[in-house]
């Protein structure tokens, strides 16, 4: 809160400034600001008159470092209006891996255009032939390189003169002549070393890289597993391609855990709580209307059942119950596994042994809540069939949930989709359904006893 109310104040001394035209103080209190808090300030600004002029007060490498900060709906509005020739100049500016994601949101045309006005084309080319969810689409060709045969003082000297950004620093990477990468040797250890020590004596020869078309997800989990600070790009001879940095792949695990959430309830990685509202229809109605077809079809299974349903008017009372606890516990399996493929913590050839884990809980969970629900529907009915009845249900349709749970997300996975593509939609389906038969079904069976 802080923080917002000092954006806040220094949004409007800003706009204050620009309206009297105090430009050289607008330019002196924007140097004092950081980029992250800049983007906040740009956002705050009340007219786009004001932000126009705010984008024209920084450099090239301001509004590089600007561009970085912002969110991508906004960050297109701003690239959408930015004459090509600027666009160019700022791109050269930018981290290859960002230069690289705005190229890729051009048009293909555009895309040329701004290419061959870059300083640093010859750079940013090779990585627009990779996917962007790939390491190559991924990595940045900033990196410092040595050979083995140097010293460690030749190094440090090398690294005097080169002057590298501080997340191209910490890992110093060994090629030979032909860019084979032989080896690593992080910032450290070349302190430490004896000046005369050569750099093949001091590193690592055993790397952890990955190739261009290594997914996204996958490098994430290296970095994690290892504790990575940096992660080398290699093509099938050992050639080093590029690097990709923690703080990128931060960003990969922070949007791929919001896509995961997002779509397992069926909404669009793109929406937010400030969208418009016929953007909001567009992107989050059709999966709602999917919502609603399998809800007709746990309504049909009910009609069925009118009859029964006419003579023990109790049996109504626990339809929400049965199906609602089925959903939940099935969401909760559904979240566990889909959140575990994500983090290659398990494979389909795990899908047994998840089931069997499932079914187990099921028993000892449905158990315990089943006699909870049957201790009501006895004080309420003063019927021994009816409690039964609904234990059954209850017991039934938690293992059910827990089995279907496991393996709709494992199904989306074999049939190569996204394991989180609307799981819980389809999962409650099955749970209402299934819940419905059980209670229903059973008290169509039993009828006889219960009236």
């Amino acid at each position: 809160m802080a923080m917002e109310q000092e954006i806040a104040t220094v949004g409007q001394r800003l706009e204050e400034m620009l309206t009297g035209n105090a430009l050289q103080e607008a330019v002196d209190l924007l140097a004092s600001v950081h980029p992250a808090d800049q983007a906040d300030l740009y956002l705050s600004l009340g007219t786009p008159e004001f932000r126009e002029t705010f984008l024209s007060l920084l450099s090239a490498e301001g509004q590089a470092r600007l561009l970085e900060h912002l969110d991508e709906e906004e960050r297109g509005q701003i690239i959408e209006r930015m004459p090509r020739a600027s666009l160019a100049r700022v791109l050269d500016r930018m981290e290859n891996d960002e230069a690289v994601d705005i190229l890729q949101e051009l048009p293909p045309a555009e895309m040329a255009r701004v290419l061959s006005n870059m300083t640093t084309a010859s750079e940013i080319a090779p990585l627009l032939e990779h996917r962007e969810e790939s390491a190559g689409g991924l990595m940045t060709r900033g990196y410092v390189a040595l050979h083995k045969d140097m010293t460690a003082r030749e190094a440090t000297t090398f690294l005097r003169l080169r002057r590298p950004f501080a997340e191209e620093a910490y890992y110093l990477y060994v090629l030979d002549a032909a860019n084979r990468l032989q080896g690593v040797v992080n910032l450290r250890q070349l302190i430490v070393a004896d000046p005369d020590t050569r750099i093949e004596a001091i590193m690592t020869p055993e790397v952890i890289s990955v190739a261009p078309e290594t997914d996204q997800e996958e490098c994430a989990r290296l970095i994690q597993h290892y504790r990575l600070r940096a992660l080398p790009v290699v093509d099938e001879e050992d050639v080093l391609r590029g690097i990709i940095t923690a703080d990128d792949l931060m960003d990969v695990v922070r949007a791929e855990a919001t896509e995961d959430m997002y779509r397992m309830v069926g909404l669009d990685v793109r929406e937010s709580a400030l969208s418009p509202v016929t953007t909001a229809l567009r992107r989050r109605a059709p999966w709602l209307l999917v919502n609603l077809m399998t809800a007709f079809i746990a309504a049909l299974t009910v009609r069925f059942f009118e009859d029964t349903i006419s003579k023990v008017a109790t049996l109504a009372v626990f339809m929400p119950v049965i199906a609602g606890h089925g959903g939940n516990t099935g969401t909760q399996v559904t979240t566990l596994v889909v959140r575990s493929l994500a983090l290659g913590e398990v494979t389909l050839g795990d899908t047994m042994q998840i089931v069997g884990k499932e079914v187990v809980f099921g028993l000892a969970h449905g158990l315990i809540v089943g006699l909870l629900t049957a201790g009501l529907a006895l004080s309420l009915s003063h019927n021994g069939w009816l409690a039964g009845i609904v234990l059954i249900a209850m017991l039934g349709n938690v293992i059910v949930a827990g089995v279907f749970g496991t393996l709709i997300p494992l199904g989306f996975r074999a049939v190569k989709m996204d394991p989180a593509l609307a799981s819980a939609i389809w999962l409650t389906t099955f749970t209402d359904v299934i819940g419905f038969l059980m209670l229903l079904g059973t008290g169509t069976l039993l009828v006889s006893k219960l009236t």
